[in-house]
């Protein structure tokens, strides 16, 4: 009976420890056998990020606190978790260096989702699986829990996003589900179907709404030749390559009424559109890396000292 006993507890002892080392293969051994693990946050702030374009003039950037988690297992070039605190959301003027006309942050972390720019509004989600809006000249507002369907995986990463039918917002690069709409007034976010009306958008490399139209963005034929705009019916307009370079094939990328496609050389060439095309009064505009620069070379960035908090809106 003794030996029955003993041999019984020794079969369950191994196997959890079966249990725990496949575990620990599964997930990385780090998680299971307690390393000193250290936080480390950033002193300074981030240089601005380009979130949207708001005219021909003002864009909205926004930066914050860099923070990571490192221990034995990951060293300071390999972060084992990392991401941005203390986010900063700020109206700048990208033709000449100002300070910003209003800016603010908030404590904690939200994710700021690039592109979107309606009602004077930034869109942002939390790792509460919440999504909300922050007005120019107000507060972050949180508006719900949102719910993406399955077919979506959304897993939390940053996102697109620009302005779709009856105040619905599209949703741009979710795993397996490249465009989504998200309803406000619920939280669903369902997979966009190319069917029926919106049949036609389903080889688009961009797609917007403006003014009570569905526009495409498309690489028609070559994809390093020119990039097309259409609607339901046509095309509308075509953006030819700039005077002595070349598109690179990237698919250029919405940013409200504004794209950014890459260009051979000069990086990524601005340019405006609305529903009736692309607007050739738009001055001469290039981003690189976080600069805007215009046709003379001049170069515009905002540093972390550059974006300080200011409530009052101009």
């Amino acid at each position: 009976m003794k030996f029955y006993v003993e041999r019984k507890m020794f079969t369950r002892c191994l196997c959890a420890l079966c249990f725990v080392f496949a575990f620990a293969c599964m997930w990385g051994c780090s998680s299971w056998f307690e390393e000193e693990t250290t936080l480390s946050v950033a002193d300074k702030r981030t240089g601005g990020y380009l979130t949207a374009f708001v005219n021909d003039s003002l864009a909205i950037v926004w930066n914050g606190r860099d923070w990571g988690l490192y221990n034995k297992s990951c060293d300071y070039y390999d972060s084992c978790e990392k991401g941005t605190l203390n986010q900063g959301v700020f109206l700048v003027n990208y033709r000449e260096k100002l300070s910003p006309l209003w800016g603010d942050t908030v404590d904690g972390k939200i994710n700021i989702v690039e592109g979107f720019y309606s009602d004077s509004s930034v869109m942002f989600f939390n790792d509460d699986e919440e999504f909300g809006f922050w007005k120019i000249g107000g507060k972050a507002r949180i508006v719900r829990k949102w719910k993406w369907e399955d077919a979506c995986k959304w897993e939390g990463y940053a996102l697109r996003a620009s302005a779709w039918i009856d105040g619905k917002i599209l949703m741009k690069g979710a795993f397996h589900c490249g465009f989504a709409i998200l309803d406000t007034a619920t939280g669903n976010v369902n997979n966009l179907e190319y069917t029926g009306d919106y049949a036609w958008l389903e080889e688009c490399d961009d797609i917007t709404y403006i003014e009570g139209e569905i526009l495409c963005l498309k690489r028609l034929g070559d994809p390093m030749g020119s990039i097309s705009l259409l609607n339901s019916q046509d095309i509308i307009d075509s953006l030819s390559n700039p005077e002595n370079d070349n598109f690179i094939g990237y698919p250029p990328i919405l940013y409200g009424n504004f794209i950014l496609v890459q260009v051979y050389k000069k990086d990524r060439l601005v340019a405006k559109m609305g529903k009736d095309g692309f607007d050739d009064d738009y001055p001469e505009t290039w981003m690189k890396y976080n600069s805007f620069v215009d046709s003379t070379g001049f170069s515009i960035s905002y540093s972390s000292d550059d974006l300080v908090i200011t409530k009052s809106k101009k």
